[in-house]
């Protein structure tokens, strides 16, 4: 930072003590290797602006954050980053939460909307109520740094889903949301989730519902964040579907596994919502190739398949779902 250029405003706390503490357990409870890069902060300017913020993603609706960009160009390890894993913690450094990014995107504060105001959870979740609040926020902070506030005040907003506590990711409000990360209780209901419906619908035993357990339990258990991604549907307090990006083929290449969700959530648009959050995840992590094994006649996964830009490249006659069935390869190259 050059002698003349204003001063940051970190919210940076040190990665140490009940912070790395609760990052460990984090990371022992999910699968996450504890060397993952992650960031520790808090919320606002104030204890009491900290306290009732975190409080609002523990315990709210709050899954949205705004940072000026300013700061975050003078302070880059403070920028949020994509898909990155972040503690946040009370004014003093108390750990209350482990969230991750899902969503980035720079605005000038005048041009935040109505939808990013209500998913920041915050007040009465207006656009007006929103800008009240910001533009107090980003005045005080320009007023510490010795800039001018301007209503085109560059910001960065951030969506980001709540992870730990497992009990308040679960309990999560304005559901079905798409949760990034394992959740106890996973790994048994994607093979409950596949073994009910191929079941009935397909008349699959208990060699399907075994090996998608078996395998998805093989994949949590190696989990490697900067290759490998899960999202579950979540509603009421229960996996209501789920997604999988397993990264651990050649370079470049990744398997789409375990498309799955539970009939109370299908035709509710939480398909396209997982398959966006996937084939994200696939551009961001560098994945060239995705591909995916499945069988002829599921004709409502196949559309979401094609929509997300996958083609067929291989059909034949096999019984690797303990059934003689018409298996299809499909596709995608980013």
């Amino acid at each position: 930072m050059s002698a003349t250029a204003p001063e940051s405003q970190s919210n940076l706390v040190p990665k140490t003590g009940a912070v790395s503490a609760f990052w460990e357990a984090f990371c022992r409870a999910s699968g996450v290797p504890p060397a993952t890069p992650y960031q520790a902060w808090f919320f606002g300017d104030s204890p009491q602006l900290a306290h009732e913020l975190v409080e609002l993603v523990l315990n709210g609706p709050k899954r949205g954050t705004a940072s000026s960009a300013w700061d975050n160009e003078q302070c880059p390890e403070a920028a949020p980053v994509p898909d990155g894993y972040s503690v946040v913690t009370e004014h003093d450094g108390t750990p209350r939460a482990v969230i991750r990014t899902v969503w980035l995107e720079p605005r000038a504060l005048n041009e935040v909307d109505a939808q990013f105001a209500w998913d920041e959870g915050e007040g009465d979740r207006t656009l007006a109520d929103w800008l009240d609040g910001h533009t107090r926020y980003f005045k005080r902070a320009c007023a510490r740094t010795g800039r001018t506030f301007v209503p085109t005040f560059p910001v960065m907003l951030e969506r980001f889903e709540l992870l730990y506590p497992f009990d308040r990711a679960l309990a999560v409000p304005d559901g079905p949301r798409i949760v990034p990360s394992y959740l106890p209780g996973a790994i048994g209901t994607v093979g409950r989730l596949h073994g009910e419906y191929y079941a009935r619908e397909h008349a699959f035993g208990v060699l399907f519902e075994s090996k998608v357990t078996r395998e998805f339990a093989e994949l949590a258990a190696r989990f490697d964040p900067r290759v490998d991604g899960m999202w579950f549907v979540v509603d009421r307090g229960a996996i209501q579907g789920s997604i999988v990006i397993d990264g651990h083929g050649s370079a470049g290449t990744a398997h789409l596994r375990w498309f799955i969700l539970s009939d109370a959530m299908r035709g509710r648009g939480q398909g396209h919502r997982l398959m966006n959050a996937a084939m994200g995840f696939c551009r961001r992590a560098g994945h060239k190739r995705v591909y995916l094994n499945t069988f002829k006649g599921l004709d409502a996964a196949r559309a979401l398949y094609e929509q997300a830009g996958f083609r067929l490249v291989a059909e034949k006659s096999g019984e690797t779902w303990g059934q003689v069935v018409t298996e299809q390869r499909f596709e995608w190259d980013g």
